[in-house]
C-alpha cells in the first residue's frame, strides 16, 4: 500500500476511518521525505494504485512500506500488508477477497528478497497493479 496497492478502496471506507488514515499516512510521507510537506493532491496520488515511475517513487513507496514493516531486511511480507488491509476494510467484506487474492498472488511472484528496497517496492506495486488488472479492474 502495496502499501499503496492497498489503499486504493479508502474512498469507501467511512469519513472518520478514511480522515485518520489519510492523516497518519501523509505524516509517514512527510517523514519519508526529509520533512517536505504533502499536498492532498499528492496524498491522493499516492494512493492510487500506479507503478513508480523512476529510483525516486520507488524510493519514497519502500520507505512507507518499511514504516509499516511491509518491507523488512529486502523482504516483502505480504501477510501483513493484507492484515493492513483487513483492519482498513473491515466493514467491507467483499473487497477483502479480492485484496487477499492480489496480496497472495504478489506474495509468490514477488523475489523473496532483494537487497535494494527501492526496486522491491517497485516490483511489489508492479505485481499489484498488474494483477489486480489481470483480476478485471481494482480493488
Amino acid at each position: 500500500m502495496s502499501l499503496k496497492l492497498q489503499f486504493v478502496v479508502f474512498a469507501a471506507i467511512g469519513f472518520v476511518c478514511v480522515s485518520a488514515y489519510r492523516e497518519a499516512l501523509k505524516d509517514v510521507i512527510k517523514d519519508c521525505q526529509g520533512g517536505k510537506e504533502v499536498t492532498e493532491d499528492e496524498l491522493d496520488e499516492f494512493t492510487k494504485p500506479l507503478v513508480p515511475k523512476n529510483e525516486e517513487e520507488r524510493c519514497l513507496m519502500a520507505c512507507v512500506m518499511k514504516t509499516y514493516n511491509i518491507i523488512n531486511d529486502g523482504h516483502f511480507d505480504h501477510k501483513l500488508a493484507f492484515g493492513i488491509m483487513k483492519g482498513i476494510l473491515k466493514d467491507h467484506p467483499e473487497k477483502l477477497e479480492r485484496i487477499k487474492a492480489v496480496m497472495e498472488h504478489c506474495g509468490e511472484d514477488v523475489p523473496k528478497h532483494m537487497d535494494n528496497e527501492c526496486d522491491l517496492a517497485g516490483e511489489i506495486m508492479q505485481c499489484e497493479v498488474k494483477y489486480q488488472q489481470a483480476m478485471g479492474g481494482q480493488a
